[in-house]
């Protein structure tokens, strides 16, 4: 026989369990569609960006950076990339490619494969980022090169500052 202590504990449990059921269900119930095609909706709400094809490394194992390109500079045999990102942190990407200045094989444009001519959209000179230029890296935690998806403003080039000092800068 079950004493009065003993049943009051199972009947709290119950009344508990009963209740995230309930409010899970409710959620699950209600959950909003997905904001854009290029977003995902994560198991906490949230949006997830969802890679390119051109990623191929598992989702469990992929991080994804989006902001503003601080600094860029390649040269051969590493390509060195920070960025300030959309959650207010300030990141640093290298990218690996011996016997090379050139890492396009690791750009996307806009989540399109990178060419040659789209040097110019992202390069104002050498080294030399576009002003105002923004990407998503794509990092994956097996130590392979980051993929970096290029996101210029809309529109191709962006015009020249007219900031006074941005006038030494060029």
């Amino acid at each position: 026989m079950i004493d009065s202590r003993s049943s009051v504990f199972l009947l709290s449990a119950m009344l508990i369990n009963s209740q995230f059921a309930l409010t899970a269900f409710g959620e699950s119930q209600h959950r909003q569609p997905l904001q854009s095609q290029g977003q995902e909706q994560s198991s906490e709400g949230r949006q997830r960006l969802r890679p390119p094809d051109r990623v191929t490394c598992p989702r469990n194992n992929l991080t994804s950076f989006s902001g503003r390109v601080l600094s860029f500079y390649r040269s051969t045999g590493r390509t060195i990339l920070r960025m300030r990102t959309d959650e207010a942190t300030t990141e640093r990407f290298t990218l690996k490619h011996p016997k090379s200045d050139d890492p396009s094989k690791w750009f996307l444009l806009r989540g399109e494969p990178f060419k040659q001519s789209d040097w110019a959209l992202i390069e104002s000179a050498r080294n030399r980022l576009q002003p105002n230029m923004r990407a998503i890296v794509w990092v994956c935690d097996d130590g392979t090169n980051p993929i970096v998806d290029w996101r210029p403003p809309e529109g191709g080039k962006t015009p020249v500052s007219r900031h006074p000092i941005a006038k030494f800068d060029r």
